[in-house]
């Protein structure tokens, strides 16, 4: 197998986890263009500071393969050499998938909407859309594979929820291109430590505003925010190593890479109204039996506090075999099968 991986080298989780993947399963086999600056080592303080995140848990990892720059310069004359090519950023690389649409069998060619947008490609900001670049409205993504994160019915994919009631909604169906899929984390960083030796409940950066501000010392940033609890992703790790439980909820999307952190470090997760998550929208596979679905901060609050140790150690470790199902070279194996069904 080998893989043309198309990005416009900018930071999203979806595409960067997932090449991140196919790098550790194909090696050289998996060619990105242009070169994926962020996720090989090493990765010098000036990027990491202008990363999202500070660079954490994602970047820098990746060693450098220097027969590799002469794929990426003959990409073009070498494409019908690729079994499968990824466009990861179709909402920025529209113009190039519709140059390739015409001359790659559309077996080959897939796409990535790692966007918190529910809406696929090019069903948004009609008005703009209208008057700027019409053409776009006749970009052929039905014809391809689109592995979307923020996978949600009832018109959303196409932006119809502003305009038809739930009523006419319910009744719209999915693309049939769509195929849903979420984050992943690399192997490495997964850590197992012995759950009933952590020292406090809840990590010092929590999500959920209300919940930050009932428990002491907690950092709740808010959305969009560039201010961070920790510098170094050292700390940021070993705060989530001595913390029980983890925060999390929807913020932009659903899906988020600190749902992914917070299990790998041992952090039993903690989700507000997961129960009212689309289950086509990702993460995928979280439920009761991995995680505590909690609404506010006094039901989070009686359930934590009522869990015997016992309890808490058999959700940690259904905690850790959801993560194991979301490791990097998991999905990548995962999304090659996907790629390569009928």
């Amino acid at each position: 197998m080998k893989i043309l991986f198309l990005h416009c080298n900018q930071p999203d989780y979806l595409g960067e986890s997932l090449f991140h993947g196919l790098r550790s399963l194909l090696g050289k086999n998996c060619v990105d263009v242009p070169r994926y600056d962020s996720l090989y080592a090493p990765l010098t303080n000036r990027l990491k500071s202008k990363l999202r995140g500070n660079g954490f848990t994602l970047y820098g990892l990746l060693p450098e393969i220097l027969d590799l720059a002469e794929e990426r310069f003959f990409w073009r004359k070498d494409i019908n050499s690729y079994d499968l090519i990824v466009i990861a950023h179709i909402w920025y690389q529209w113009e190039l998938f519709w140059e390739l649409s015409s001359i790659v069998d559309s077996k080959k060619l897939v796409l990535l909407d790692g966007h918190d947008i529910s809406a696929f490609f090019p069903y948004m900001s009609f008005g703009w859309r209208l008057r700027k670049c019409p053409w776009t409205l006749l970009t052929p993504v039905s014809r391809f594979k689109y592995f979307k994160r923020e996978l949600i019915g009832e018109g959303y994919s196409y932006g119809l929820e502003r305009f038809l009631p739930k009523s006419l909604r319910q009744w719209i169906p999915l693309p049939k291109n769509a195929i849903p899929i979420n984050f992943s984390i690399p192997e490495e960083k997964i850590w197992k430590g012995e759950g009933n030796k952590k020292t406090k409940n809840f990590t010092t950066h929590i999500v959920d505003r209300e919940v930050a501000e009932s428990i002491p010392k907690a950092f709740c940033s808010p959305m969009g925010s560039d201010s961070y609890a920790f510098l170094t992703e050292e700390e940021y790790y070993e705060d989530l190593r001595q913390s029980r439980f983890g925060i999390t909820t929807k913020r932009a999307g659903w899906d988020a890479l600190r749902h992914y952190e917070l299990a790998a470090n041992g952090c039993v997760l903690c989700f507000r109204d997961l129960d009212l998550k689309p289950p086509t929208c990702a993460p995928h596979g979280l439920d009761e039996s991995n995680c505590i679905i909690y609404h506010n901060y006094a039901e989070l609050e009686k359930r934590t506090s009522s869990m015997t140790i016992d309890e808490y150690l058999r959700l940690q470790e259904m905690t850790y075999r959801w993560i194991e199902m979301n490791t990097t070279i998991v999905r990548a194996k995962w999304f090659i099968e996907a790629c390569n069904a009928n």
